[in-house]
């Protein structure tokens, strides 16, 4: 079942940032390397950022080996680990973010061959946006100020656009989330970047990664105004003020 994305909010400390955001379209990067060193207790950092592997301690052996005085290779087993094995690429550490929160939904794929049933169903996908558009006090607490983008593939498009022109890679996508107690594997290359564990899940994260050759460190990027695709709001009333339903 395909997901649709409805909305992208970004919330902001400030009301200079979310004008800054507004009106000319800045996008304020930071590096996925500060994000791994920034406090986790505020909600955006996360020590394990790009995690290419992560090991159930029961689901894997470590064995060291060395040899003797005499040349007799020998080893023993480490048992008991406290928690999981985890590796993480630091190549990624340079790449630069842009994290927003997604409203998103499974696009209906229901039939209907009554009236009575064609209600019930746009009632099922009334109540189903109504809960993606609730955020959690999580998201509230990040800033006073949001915009909120309703214009999502037009606001994509910009991006890469933007990034195009300034020479820099770029790749976008939802976040999946992953149960940090009993998943056990890897992600391949660039999958790492758009993992993170399921103590984040309430972000619902859409996320812009961007690769260049400049030196490493904080990019902003341009779009140009976001009249007419996004509006800014005060984060307290998006539970009581943005309504996304479907209209007959």
């Amino acid at each position: 079942m395909t997901t649709r994305i409805y909305l992208l909010i970004k919330v902001f400390d400030k009301e200079e940032y979310a004008d800054a955001f507004i009106q000319n379209g800045e996008l304020f990067c930071r590096t996925l390397g500060d994000f791994k060193k920034a406090d986790e207790e505020d909600g955006r950092g996360d020590r394990f950022e790009a995690v290419t592997d992560w090991h159930q301690p029961d689901q894997i052996k470590l064995v060291i080996t060395y040899k003797d005085n005499n040349g007799i290779e020998k080893s023993f087993p480490i048992e008991k680990l406290a928690g999981p094995l985890t590796i993480q690429n630091n190549g990624y550490d340079r790449l630069n973010l842009y994290c927003m929160y997604a409203v998103k939904a499974p696009e209906s794929e229901e039939s209907y061959e009554t009236e009575e049933q064609r209600v019930a169903i746009v009632e099922k996908i009334n109540q189903t946006l109504k809960e993606r558009t609730t955020l959690s006090d999580e998201v509230l607490s990040l800033g006073e100020f949001a915009v909120v983008v309703y214009q999502v593939e037009d606001f994509i498009g910009r991006v890469k656009k933007a990034a195009q022109e300034k020479d820099f890679a770029c790749w976008s996508g939802l976040i999946g989330y992953y149960d940090p107690d009993t998943f056990h594997g890897s992600f391949k290359e660039l999958e790492s970047i758009f993992r993170k564990r399921n103590i984040y899940e309430h972000q619902n994260e859409y996320r812009f990664a961007f690769g260049s050759h400049e030196p490493e460190g904080t990019k902003v990027i341009h779009l140009g105004s976001l009249d007419g695709i996004a509006i800014k709001v005060p984060t307290r009333e998006i539970n009581e003020e943005l309504q996304l339903k479907l209209v007959e």
